[in-house]
């Protein structure tokens, strides 16, 4: 299973890079970003 974009979500393709490869690996991937541009989105 590869990590690509959702409905909601569009991921570059940087990140889906870093993410395949982090999963790959098996190793952890640190992401930084802007107060509030992750978390959940549930509402």
């Amino acid at each position: 299973m590869a990590f690509d974009s959702t409905s909601t979500y569009v991921a570059t393709e940087a990140l889906k890079q870093a993410v395949n490869a982090a999963v790959k690996l098996e190793r952890p991937l640190l992401i930084k970003g802007e107060p509030g541009s992750g978390g959940d989105a549930r509402q």
